[in-house]
């Protein structure tokens, strides 16, 4: 969208600033917190920007402003530009040039984190801010400019962002040895009841976790939920349940104690990740395109 007849007067840095805290926030409330005079200024602030831009930015619903297509994108220029402002800074600074990455807890656990240093470094070098995003909220973060890059879910990925296929991510079953009757984990398939620790939740794994024990009649008895994938290899190395894990994650439990089973029902676990980006926030940040270069070399 483009604001032909929009002058700088009343676009204010403030302004912006709580433009971009809302959208993140989700809504005025959440950006401002309990405190009714706050709360009283953001929204006063916002409606002085739609004044100036000429354009609505939020959807009212009774009492409540719900940003609208508008409302993000200049959200997403806000923060463009913000982070441009930062990068020119901190180059002039000679400091590092920050760039906000999201991803699942599992990705930046077991993909991105062992390769931080190689990422970081280089001339000008790179400070990653990295946050834990589920694939819903990655999305909704990178298209409001809140985050700069996200690796997500390729089938996620929505018109109007760039993304390149980076990498599969792989699943196997990680059983404890002591809860076979043999050193074979084949036996899982027989339909003895199996100690089972499960990703909380009724998300995309969940799901596909279900589908996959009824394909190949795995008997899960399900004794713990985790929030995340690294409670579930906590729980696999207490040697209590089994586990599906990530096989870049798996790798690292010792052989003599757990058995990695794959099968080729287990191949819808599968899941191919994207990494996704704004084109206009590459484009204006010589930052974020540095860090598409390395996440590309160390991920691809």
């Amino acid at each position: 969208m483009i604001f032909k007849s929009a002058t700088l007067a009343g676009i204010s840095i403030d302004r912006l600033h709580t433009l971009c805290a809302v959208v993140e926030a989700g809504t005025i409330a959440a950006a401002a917190g309990p405190d009714p005079n706050r709360q009283s200024q953001f929204s006063r602030q916002l409606k002085g920007l739609e004044l100036a831009l000429g354009a609505t930015l939020f959807d009212r619903i009774g009492k409540t402003l719900k940003p609208n297509a508008n409302g993000r994108r200049v959200a997403l220029v806000a923060q463009t530009f913000f982070g441009g402002l930062d990068d020119v800074m901190n180059a002039a600074a000679a400091r590092a040039e920050t760039v906000r990455l999201g991803a699942g807890e599992a990705v930046l656990r077991w993909l991105v984190m062992p390769h931080l240093a190689e990422l970081m470094s280089g001339d000008p070098p790179l400070r990653f801010d990295v946050h834990s995003l589920t694939t819903e909220l990655a999305l909704r973060e990178v298209l409001a400019g809140s985050v700069d890059l996200v690796i997500m879910r390729t089938d996620a990925v929505t018109d109007g962002l760039q993304s390149e296929p980076i990498k599969t991510v792989q699943y196997v079953l990680a059983v404890p040895r002591a809860l076979l009757r043999s050193r074979e984990g084949a036996e899982v398939f027989e339909g003895r009841p199996l100690p089972f620790a499960e990703l909380a939740g009724d998300g995309f794994f969940a799901k596909t976790v279900q589908t996959t024990a009824a394909t190949l009649r795995l008997n899960l008895r399900p004794v713990l939920q985790a929030q995340t994938f690294s409670l579930l290899i906590s729980a696999v190395e207490s040697e209590t349940a089994a586990a599906f894990l990530p096989d870049v994650a798996a790798k690292s439990l010792p052989e003599q104690r757990f058995a990695l089973v794959s099968a080729k029902g287990m191949s819808i676990l599968n899941r191919r990740l994207s990494l996704v980006w704004s084109d206009e926030v590459a484009k204006s940040r010589p930052s974020v395109g540095r860090a598409i270069t390395r996440l590309r070399r160390v991920l691809f």
